[in-house]
């Protein structure tokens, strides 16, 4: 058996460079992947920031325009003899935890009345607001004072 032995083939200078510019991308493509996916996190995290922010506005405005309705029906204004006819309206703003809230008594028959409070909320860019709707039942007492009761069946729900 001969074996017949080959010198090495000394590799020509254009593949050498060749492969020093494979090295110089790799490390370009890494570090655009790595500045992606920090972008995309720190986008993630802005998200969640303004999320739990509008979550926390819209409680808010709906403590505010639940506090607004519990005022209404604690102060009531009106009297047997209301001046508010029937399908006629009273409006006023509250201010309910720093909030202003608009609420509108409307009159539906000669006991039962609709009140709406409507909050909005406006700061940093962030809006959120809640209406809620209220269902009463105004009735004179045999002492002549005023007595208003929430109708029972779900008396509170959610305007849209």
């Amino acid at each position: 058996m001969i074996r017949a032995r080959l010198a090495p083939v000394a590799r020509s200078a254009p593949e050498a460079s060749r492969r020093k510019g494979f090295a110089l991308a790799a490390a370009l493509l890494s570090v655009m992947l790595i500045g992606a996916l920090m972008a995309s996190v720190f986008f993630a995290a802005m998200e969640d920031a303004r999320i739990g922010s509008v979550s926390g506005a819209k409680q808010t405005a709906l403590s505010a325009a639940e506090s607004a309705i519990e005022l209404s029906v604690r102060n009531w204004q009106g009297s047997a003899s209301d001046p508010i006819g029937v399908e006629g309206t009273r409006s006023t703003t509250v201010d309910a935890f720093g909030t202003p809230v608009a609420v509108s008594v409307t009159r539906l028959d000669s006991a039962v009345y609709w009140i709406v409070a409507d909050a909005g909320r406006v700061s940093s860019g962030v809006s959120a607001t809640r209406r809620i709707g209220v269902f009463v039942l105004v009735r004179m007492r045999p002492d002549g004072s005023i007595a208003v009761d929430r109708i029972a069946q779900r008396w509170w729900s959610e305007l849209f």
